[in-house]
């Protein structure tokens, strides 16, 4: 049996590091717009990740002051795996170069809605 639902562990223990070479806001986007984000989609799907769910948003508030995650969720305007490493500018000329192939609405909607869940989450 695999322990892929503990995952969220070793991403959180890596938000020192990024934090310390990158920045905060690299770090977020690392850890929240990309790696609980990700997390909430298989915890829609898989008990193992929706147990390990309070846990892991309990550490991210651990990890984060609550203005950092404030500011963070006010201003994200990218996510995933890219949304955090570039620029607007960077990102447009991604999207135009098809970098990305199609983009699915039905997800971009998807992902709208858990990023507000995310916020609820974080800051109640």
């Amino acid at each position: 049996m695999s322990n892929f639902h503990k995952i969220w562990i070793d991403q959180c223990d890596a938000i020192p590091d990024i934090h310390e070479r990158f920045g905060s806001e690299h770090a977020l986007g690392y850890l929240v717009g990309e790696k609980l984000l990700k997390f909430i989609r298989a915890a829609d799907e898989d008990a193992d990740f929706a147990a390990e769910l309070p846990a892991f948003v309990a550490r991210v508030r651990e990890l984060f002051e609550p203005h950092e995650l404030r500011g963070y969720l006010d201003s994200v305007r990218h996510i995933g795996a890219v949304g955090h490493t570039m620029t607007d500018d960077q990102h447009a000329f991604a999207r135009e170069a098809g970098m990305f192939g199609d983009e699915d609405v039905v997800r971009a909607a998807e992902d709208i809605l858990h990023m507000e869940r995310i916020r609820e989450m974080l800051l109640d």
